[in-house]
């Protein structure tokens, strides 16, 4: 089968031919039909998470169940699926027995990371990761929902704000641009920031529209008027000015500035982004106005599954713009140097 396979770390994606793999007991293999780019997976390919080499990338697949192994109960062949990064939990661990399976300490295997991903004619999944999809959900976007799309409706569920509260979202690109529209969907008043116009511009023609957008570098103080103007406080906020909870997806140390300076006295940040500079927060945000850091990893199988009931709706748009596995380096290089819009995603 057609594959892109690293052989080596820091060198261009390539296309190879590769065997076809067969599922074991409790697994399925998936004739991949998109699989998606991510951030992780420039990560991967850079050597962060030291990855077996070789090995095949993208931890976004979407496809059709060719094949079963063994017991696999509520899937059969033709069914279309997604499927999460890990492998099923451990059960053992404290996190496992205290219901946090997505920060499971036992041995995970991690499509696109540990194992080989979705990038290629065909996966193997366990049963465990996979997401049944809607009719109405195409496959590069549903690849998009994988890792993306359940990673920023994941974090929006971490920042816990009551309903009709508000959310400012920071870095509108492959997941912020899903995350304003669903935080919207979900009756929150919205605020979109980021670096480029273009991006904020992507997000208003959107059906659920960011409330307020703001271009970096901005007057906060002024920010703060507009959003005056439109937000409607959760119980929690009343008679606090900015945000109940931000969201941090962009890497840039300056978001740290402004997601703090945008949320509300006794509000909470939410980290998403990785920045390789670390975390830049002033103790006078934290002490003297409590503001809450929280980090949010990739929600669980139940929220993937939760989130797929949102998108049946088709008002929720996911920006996809598509490459041939030829393709792929040009697509990572477009990508690393930011003048990508939305997800990027490799239909086979």
């Amino acid at each position: 089968m057609k594959a892109i396979q690293i052989k080596a770390y820091k060198t261009p994606y390539a296309v190879s031919e590769v065997p076809i793999p067969k599922p074991g007991p409790g697994q399925v293999l998936i004739k991949i039909a998109a699989g998606g780019f991510c951030h992780t997976d420039q990560m991967v390919l850079d050597g962060a998470f030291r990855s077996p080499l070789p090995y095949i990338g993208s931890h976004e697949p979407a496809g059709t169940i060719v094949e079963i192994a063994g017991d696999v109960a509520g899937y059969k062949v033709g069914d279309r699926v997604g499927a999460l990064t890990a492998s099923a939990p451990c059960g053992k661990c404290t996190d496992c027995k205290a219901g946090r399976e997505t920060y499971c300490d036992g041995q995970r295997k991690g499509k696109g990371i540990t194992t080989d991903g979705a990038w290629a004619e065909y996966m193997v999944s366990d049963a465990y990761s996979l997401i049944p999809l809607p009719p109405s959900l195409s496959f590069p976007t549903a690849a998009a929902l994988m890792c993306a799309g359940i990673t920023i409706y994941s974090a929006i569920l971490r920042a816990s704000v009551p309903p009709r509260g508000s959310i400012a979202i920071i870095g509108i690109g492959g997941l912020g641009h899903i995350g304003t529209q669903l935080a919207k969907k979900m009756g929150y008043t919205v605020v979109a920031v980021d670096v480029k116009q273009d991006a904020l511009d992507l997000a208003m023609s959107f059906t659920h529209a960011p409330d307020v957008c703001v271009l970096a570098g901005e007057d906060i103080k002024e920010v703060l008027e507009r959003l005056d103007k439109v937000k409607v406080d959760g119980t929690e906020g009343k008679g606090y000015r900015g945000v109940d909870a931000t969201i941090l997806v962009s890497d840039h140390p300056e978001s740290f500035k402004t997601g703090a300076a945008l949320t509300r006295k006794h509000g909470k940040l939410v980290l998403v982004g990785q920045p390789a500079g670390g975390i830049t927060m002033t103790f006078m945000d934290l002490i003297f106005r409590d503001l809450t850091l929280v980090g949010s990893l990739m929600g669980s199988v139940q929220e993937a599954k939760d989130l797929m009931k949102v998108m049946e709706g088709g008002d929720v748009t996911v920006h996809v713009k598509q490459w041939k596995p030829e393709e792929a380096e040009e697509m990572r290089v477009e990508a690393h140097e930011g003048r990508s819009k939305g997800k990027n995603v490799v239909v086979f």
